[in-house]
């Protein structure tokens, strides 16, 4: 019976890993009852079961009726690993951790993790330790299992330390090249702008000793009378008092009247300034020998300004309090001026991992070699997914996970996975879609940090998703560019592909496409599992095509 194991892993590929559960002869009737275990998280079709019978029969002695069974379901230390790594894909993503021992005493089970210094607390939190024994002794009712986790500087490997122990990064004036230049000035107030370019808007949020000096294009503009009552000396006080005495009162009155009330008010002038990366409040009091020139301003007109930044009692953010403004032309052609971040030589913070995939291919493929799509061939893509807080970049709603899978040479090489802190409140509402709260995210990287791994395992890879691509590209590149990652990635979208070769569905949505080219969907709307579908589905489809230039998937 041995040999009979032995050949069956041969003739599958060990992809099985047999093992005999029982033989039973039964010499009166010459009948062999014959169980074999084979590896639970794989799957055995009719098909293929069929293949394996008639294998075994071949090579078994011809003196007996076989009766030849396979049985799901035998329990080792490398089937409890699998299970370990999949339960913290799924329950733990962020987290960076090295199984340490697995050992079966008896019937028990003993799990020993040790976890990185980073995630350890994360994994505290969502008590992982716990909820794996619990999930593992309702998996297998016959068997106790024990989990400890120990905190641990994990040192992957000695060249990744020594290259973070001698990276330095650049130290970069990251505001000492936002400026704008412009031209063709006409002074309207005060001194004059020489020498001097305008700073991005968007980079005054506070207040700073020195002036500043913006332009832009006014939005609005309000005059606002302020009224001041007249000082008047001891004298002029003693003065008004007698002549009050020796006059009646309603003469007095008409000398109140003829007084003129414009003798003492003063106009202030409150506009918004844009430039090409925001707005910002100014205010401006004139007197009587700028007023004139000041009345002209109106919605429109294009000035520079130069003033005070001042805490804005009213906004809670800060106003530019003007001395100086003359009209000017702005650049014809404005692109913001990010000094970008450079990719580190090591990961720090989300560490990517070798995936292995296990394709349901027929006994008839055992061993086969299968060639690689043309357009694939040679080629890089990373396949990714996120979850947000919402729909809603400009409304300043963020990631909160990110799944991805790389595909080289058209096979699925790696994953690269995390949560990430929002450093905001999660939505109930995409918490329903998503299945992911604050506790989840609570101790997980920021974006700055998880993007900028991202960053690096994205260099020279051509990124694709599906039928989200632009939707994803805009968290994508607005939070790089905050992060200062210019992520210039070439992009395809796998939806184009799907409506191009698959027909006879009734629509194109990820799962019904998947259903379709009979790809397996786990935990739809969980990034990573969307992007390892997204992924399979691509490389499916460029196999069919290319196997017909005229191919399309019919129903």
């Amino acid at each position: 019976m041995e040999k009979l194991i032995e050949e069956l892993n041969n003739f599958s590929n060990n992809k099985y890993e047999f093992m005999l559960k029982s033989a039973t002869l039964k010499k009166a009737a010459d009948f062999c009852v014959i169980e074999i275990f084979y590896k639970d998280g794989t799957m055995l079709s009719v098909q293929e079961k069929t293949k394996l019978q008639e294998f075994a029969l071949s090579i078994l002695p011809k003196d007996f009726k076989y009766s030849i069974d396979f049985v799901k379901h035998y329990i080792s230390e490398e089937k409890i690993e699998e299970d370990v790594k999949l339960f913290i894909l799924k329950n733990c993503p962020s987290i960076t951790y090295k199984i340490e021992k697995i050992c079966l005493n008896d019937n028990k089970f003993e799990i020993l993790l040790s976890i990185d210094e980073l995630s350890f607390d994360h994994a505290k939190q969502k008590k992982l330790d716990s909820i794996m024994e619990k999930h593992f002794k309702k998996l297998y009712k016959n068997y106790e299992f024990h989990c400890e986790l120990k905190q641990e500087v994990l040192i992957v490997e000695d060249e990744k330390e020594t290259l973070k122990a001698n990276f330095v990064e650049e130290e970069v004036d990251i505001f000492a090249k936002r400026k704008i230049e412009f031209s063709n000035v006409v002074e309207i107030v005060g001194e004059k702008f020489e020498d001097v370019k305008a700073d991005y808007i968007k980079d005054k949020t506070k207040v700073e000793e020195t002036p500043v000096v913006v332009c832009g294009t006014i939005q609005n503009i309000k005059e606002i009378i302020i009224k001041r009552k007249p000082k008047k000396t001891e004298d002029e006080l003693a003065e008004e008092t007698e002549n009050a005495e020796k006059i009646e009162n309603d003469e007095a009155e008409k000398l109140d009247e003829e007084v003129d009330e414009t003798k003492y008010q003063r106009k202030m002038y409150k506009f918004t300034l844009a430039d090409f990366t925001g707005e910002i409040v100014c205010v401006f009091f004139s007197n009587k020998a700028n007023q004139a020139a000041v009345e002209k301003l109106e919605k429109g007109s294009v000035i520079v300004v130069r003033g005070n930044l001042e805490d804005d009692k009213f906004s809670g953010g800060v106003s530019l309090r003007v001395k100086d403004i003359a009209y000017c032309s702005l650049p014809e052609k404005f692109e913001e001026h990010i000094e970008y971040r450079k990719e580190k030589p090591f990961y720090e913070f989300v560490e990517p991992e070798r995936i292995v995939t296990f394709s349901q291919d027929t006994l008839m493929d055992f061993g086969a070699v299968k060639s690689v799509p043309k357009y694939l061939q040679d080629k890089t893509f990373v396949c990714y997914d996120f979850e947000t807080t919402g729909l809603h970049y400009v409304n300043g709603d963020k990631i909160i996970e990110i799944g991805a899978v790389k595909i080289e040479n058209g096979k699925i090489t790696e994953k690269f996975m995390s949560f990430v802190d929002p450093e905001k409140h999660i939505p109930e509402e995409s918490s329903a879609i998503s299945g992911i709260v604050d506790s989840d995210v609570k101790g997980a990287p920021t974006a700055d940090k998880v993007l900028q791994d991202f960053y690096k395992w994205t260099r020279g890879a051509i990124i694709i998703g599906y039928n989200n691509i632009n939707f994803d590209n805009i968290f994508l590149l607005g939070q790089g560019k905050s992060a200062r990652f210019n992520f210039d990635n070439e992009t395809d979208d796998v939806y184009r592909w799907a409506q191009k070769y698959v027909r006879g569905v009734k629509n194109y949505r990820l799962k019904t496409i998947a259903d379709k080219v009979g790809v397996v969907l786990d935990n739809a709307h969980r990034a990573v599992y969307d992007a390892l579908a997204t992924a399979e589905i691509f490389i499916k489809i460029h196999e069919i095509f290319e196997n017909d230039i005229n191919l399309t998937i019919n129903g």
